[in-house]
């Protein structure tokens, strides 16, 4: 009994002492990425597609502004039907006003990136992440538009009312590649890279 007593003592002091090589290792999935951190743009600013920032011209508004940059959007098929043929539909939302969080959850097949933002007005539908460049890495890093569909009719009402998220699962295949991972809005751009 003594014996034994000692053994298991003995045994759980050596492997606690093993374990701090490990929780600073790139094998823990809590270690693959940092807190997100937020770059600010300009009021009379807003970022495109490819991350550049680009003026807004106060005469076209704020919804026709965001339909000239909407041109990379990804278009979808949907079938109408069982038997019915596909049709290509393009995502007409809009980029939200800003992202307020940003995590990468690790996942036993991969990790999951999760946006948390704020629109401009209520009744947001239809939230997405939509991957640039087909979703492949630019020099390591993977950006994503936050994108909602996006009424204008409704009021603007207090943030909490507002705020939304999306997610997007990424796999192990995608993670190798990925250095940063960042997410686009109107008024900021968050991101999140490695550690």
């Amino acid at each position: 009994m003594r014996f034994t007593v000692v053994a298991l003592i003995l045994s759980t002091l050596l492997l606690s002492a093993c374990g701090g090589g490990l929780r600073e290792s790139r094998l823990n999935p809590a270690n693959w990425f940092g807190r997100s951190t937020s770059v600010e743009t300009e009021p009379a600013t807003v970022r495109t597609s490819d991350g550049r920032v680009q003026e807004v011209n106060p005469l076209i508004g704020e919804r026709g502004q965001s339909q000239l940059i909407a041109a990379n959007r990804k278009v979808t098929t949907e079938r109408t039907g069982l038997f019915g043929r596909k049709k290509e539909v393009i995502y007409q939302g809009t980029l939200i006003s800003q992202v307020t969080d940003l995590t990468i959850e690790p996942t036993a097949t991969g990790a999951i990136v999760r946006a948390v933002g704020v629109t401009s007005r209520q009744g947001a539908y239809d939230v997405r992440l939509l991957p640039l460049f087909d979703g492949e890495p630019r020099d390591g890093v993977l950006t994503y538009e936050f994108l909602a569909l996006q009424p204008i009719n409704t009021p603007q009402g207090p943030e909490h009312t507002r705020r939304i998220q999306a997610a997007q699962p990424l796999s192990h295949g995608d993670l190798a590649e990925i250095r940063t991972i960042r997410v686009i809005a109107k008024r900021n751009t968050r991101q999140s890279a490695r550690r």
